[in-house]
């Protein structure tokens, strides 16, 4: 099964936020992250999506300017 891996990308770095998200979900001006087994809920605050990856099941945000 190929799930999405997230990453926060800040300047030239980019960090693993969460693995194995079955669900992305926009509130407002933050997306709720939902991993697999539905148990965990990662939320990331004022980002925008830079790319989506889905060859290689990534999925990048930034923060917003």
């Amino acid at each position: 099964m190929c799930l999405l891996k997230v990453y926060l990308e800040e300047g030239d770095e980019r960090r693993l936020i969460a693995e194995d998200v079955a669900l992305i979900a926009r509130e407002g001006d933050d997306f709720k992250l939902l991993g697999l087994d539905l148990k965990e809920e990662e939320v990331l605050e004022k980002v925008d999506v830079s790319s989506v990856d889905t060859l290689n099941s990534i999925m990048v945000f930034k923060p917003k300017k």
